[in-house]
């Protein structure tokens, strides 16, 4: 029988357009499907290796046979199972091992080996496929042959090429391009087949071969077919987990990437294998195959799951968390890293703020507490110094919050300068310090509160206002008076009461004797509150007598105090609390409301009026209100102003000059009298007194003590009251006890006094019998030289 030729055959244009067609989809199937291995080398992308290099394998062969069934001289013959599927398994496997090699490592030489393998490939199965044809012995034609071979080999560059070197792997390949590479290849793989097919002359045999090892033209096209279906079924199931993987992963992308905190994941020992760009912000771009512990020194692979490290960064705070990512394929680390730097920031201001005073900021009583409870802890001596300035409450109010404010951060200034670098300062209350001295300092207390108050007398400047501070000390020591950090502070403090009644920049340590009485002065404290409500204050009233008028001149209304447990409380006992805790005030009110009711009442029954005299406490005189609250007084009681006389202390005058001029002016023009109290114990100029509406200077009691035992304390007392007849004043002078001191009273021509000599206070309806019973006071036969 003569050999037949291709040429010679006639053929199926039908089933020849569709094997191109076929290899044309398979070419744009790989195509799409190696972009997305593109290079890496995750497990994630295995398959599309797989996808990508079955769907050409596959796409490859099916049009290979519907090809081979297109020739009407071959449609009677048959194949062999073994080498159809052999030829298969060499076309895909070739394929698939090319995308592999060259998605690992896509370097020039790993392109050509991938090249040549993937070409051995499709000129393997093309021929094992020739192979396959039973009852034909086939003859070729080398040159055919070698050129078949070469347009594969040609083929398989291209597709690897497009694939994974040109310049459409990095970014979207436009369909047109990509339509028209397909198109391309699906003509190579077809030129591959017709070449091939040329190359080869076949010489029919009789009717010989086995029929169990052979498979006829239907079955084998209805294989082609299913494999058809397989190759668009891989294509198209691939591309919609694509779909589903992209969309999972640009939600994720877009999640990790929108995040501030920088995030990795890794390897067990710290390969890198996905960094957002919140981490290339921070450490600089990624490099490949780089190692998380080598971006800082810090970073450890062995840092324990969940729980956070702080690493400085730079000028950063960065807070490093992983987590185990453990799954079927999975076994990494995830990474937080998070710029805490804001936040550390914060939380140190929020803890500074908490442990300090906002406005000196040195520790606060939180912080001292803690610092005690340490010292304490520890066994370690400490000594606390308690500082409190004097009659800060009247200077508060003179002052204002602003400069208040300014003064006290001046006092604070000046302690830090005596403070040893071992010393704590702390600020405790609106004029309360406490400082520690600890270890062998402690011994040092005494000495360190000497040289506080060395610091605190010198003037202080305030709006251009020189200010003159004193203060008081009382200290405790740890472990000789205490075992507990609050006694040890509340001894030092009841030790500074004890000191602040003998006077100014006094230093008291604390001692166990006079426990009973400093505590008495924390129970007086705790009891202000509810005086007034309970009904416990009292008003009792001293005469006033006019030496020149022999006569009555008027009663001074003074506090009385008698609790049901602690009993009678003196006024030097309780007025300082009520200074410092802001009680004078509403007690002061009471006061003045009381006192002018009784005059009213007297006057009612039938008495010649007289003056009624009411001390004003400093800091009701500085309150801003205190005037109209005098007036809403004098409406509510119907009290005549022009027999209510107010006794001022003269620290109250020396206060801003201006502001105190108008307020005693508005006072005058209500016709209420002024009354300078303690004069003798300030500061007073010739030119502030005689600018200030006062009628009578009210000399100090301590001046009529001495009056005989210190001759300069006669004279002294003799220019107080020249001084204030020469200001036009009258004079009183109060704490006459004895006759002789009001004999030299009225060789001096001194204008009031008043004292036991005359009266002890009265009582309100003792007053009414007073003045109707005694009518004259000066019987000078009667007085005792």
């Amino acid at each position: 029988m003569d050999p037949i030729t291709e040429p010679s055959m006639s053929q199926n244009l039908l089933l020849m357009a569709l094997s191109f067609l076929i290899a044309s989809v398979s070419a744009f199937a790989a195509i799409e499907l190696a972009q997305r291995v593109n290079g890496q080398a995750q497990t994630s992308n295995r398959i599309w290796i797989v996808s990508g290099g079955a769907t050409l394998g596959l796409g490859i062969w099916s049009m290979h046979f519907i090809a081979m069934l297109g020739h009407d001289a071959m449609r009677d013959i048959t194949y062999s199972i073994f080498l159809i599927f052999l030829s298969i398994v060499v076309a895909m496997a070739g394929c698939i091992l090319a995308f592999w090699m060259i998605s690992h490592q896509p370097t020039p030489r790993r392109f050509i080996q991938s090249g040549a393998i993937m070409g051995g490939g499709i000129g393997g199965m093309h021929y094992i496929g020739m192979a396959s044809i039973q009852g034909v012995v086939i003859t070729y034609h080398a040159g055919l042959v070698l050129l078949s071979v070469m347009i594969a080999f040609t083929v398989s560059f291209v597709a690897l090429w497009v694939g994974f070197f040109s310049t459409y792997t990095k970014r979207h390949i436009p369909f047109e391009l990509k339509l028209l590479f397909s198109l391309m290849m699906g003509v190579a793989i077809f030129a591959m087949h017709q070449v091939g097919m040329r190359a080869a002359s076949f010489t029919f045999l009789p009717d010989s071969t086995s029929k169990l090892t052979a498979i006829e033209p239907t079955l084998l096209a209805w294989l082609v077919s299913a494999m058809t279906v397989l190759l668009f079924s891989i294509y198209f199931i691939s591309m919609t987990m694509d779909r589903q993987i992209r969309k999972r992963d640009l939600f994720q992308t877009a999640i990790l990437e929108s995040t501030d905190d920088a995030i990795v994941t890794t390897s067990k020992d710290g390969e890198v294998h996905y960094a957002n760009t919140a981490f290339s912000r921070l450490f600089g771009n990624v490099e490949a195959e780089s190692f998380f512990q080598d971006y800082h020194p810090s970073f450890t692979v062995h840092q324990p799951f969940h729980t956070p490290m702080k690493v400085e960064f730079e000028d950063k705070m960065i807070e490093v968390t992983c987590y185990p990512l453990v799954g079927e394929t999975t076994d990494q680390v995830l990474w937080f890293l998070r710029d805490v730097t804001e936040t550390m920031s914060s939380q140190r201001l929020i803890e500074h703020m908490a442990f300090h005073d906002s406005l000196t900021d040195l520790p606060n009583r939180h912080k001292l507490e803690m610092l005690l409870q340490e010292q304490i802890g520890q066994e370690k001596p400490v000594a606390c110094l308690y500082i409190d300035l004097n009659r800060w409450g009247f200077m508060h109010g003179i002052l204002g919050h602003h400069g208040a404010d300014d003064l006290i951060v001046q006092v604070a200034k000046r302690l830090k300068q005596t403070i040893h670098p071992d010393d704590v300062l702390t600020r405790i209350g609106s004029s309360e310090f406490v400082i520690l001295l600890r270890d062998q300092r402690s011994t040092l207390a005494k000495q360190k509160a000497e040289k506080c108050i060395k610091a605190i007398s010198r003037p202080f400047d305030v709006d251009g206002t020189s200010i003159e501070l004193s203060m008081s000390a009382g200290i405790s020591h740890y472990p000789t008076d205490t075992c507990s950090p609050d006694e040890l502070v509340q001894f030092a403090r009841l030790a500074t009461h004890v000191s602040m009644r003998a006077g100014k920049n006094q230093i008291k340590t604390f001692e166990e004797e006079s426990r009973h009485h400093i505590l008495r002065s924390v129970e007086i404290e705790k009891a202000l509150a509810m005086a007034i409500t309970r009904n416990e204050f009292s008003l009792v009233y001293q005469p006033k007598i006019n030496l020149t008028k022999n006569r009555l001149e008027g009663v001074e209304a003074l506090l009385r105090w008698d609790h049901p447990e602690l009993g009678r409380i003196a006024p030097s006992d309780f007025i300082p609390i009520t200074e410092q805790t802001g009680l004078i005030h509403p007690i002061g009110s009471w006061v003045l409301r009381e006192a002018c009711l009784a005059w009213v009442r007297w006057n009612r029954s039938g008495l010649q009026p007289f003056v009624l005299s009411v001390n004003v406490s400093p800091l009701q005189f500085a309150r801003e209100d205190f005037v109209e609250n005098l007036q809403t007084i004098l409406m509510e009681t119907r009290m005549d102003p022009m027999y209510l006389e107010l006794e001022v202390t003269e620290s109250s005058m020396l206060s801003y000059e201006s502001s105190t001029r108008e307020k005693l002016t508005q006072i005058h023009q209500l016709g209420i009298l002024i009354s300078l109290d303690d004069f003798g114990t300030g500061y007073s100029s010739f030119s502030q007194l005689r600018e200030l509406p006062v009628q009578v200077l009210k000399i100090d009691r301590s001046f009529i003590t001495n009056l005989f035992t210190d001759r300069n304390q006669e004279a002294i007392v003799r220019s107080m009251i020249q001084l204030g007849h020469n200001l036009g004043m009258k004079v009183l002078m109060e704490g006459v006890e004895h006759s002789n001191q009001l004999e030299w009273l009225l060789q001096e021509n001194c204008d009031y006094v008043q004292g036991y000599y005359f009266s002890r206070p009265l009582q309100e309806q003792d007053v009414l019998k007073h003045v109707k019973q005694v009518k004259t006071y000066l019987e000078f036969e009667k007085i005792e030289h």
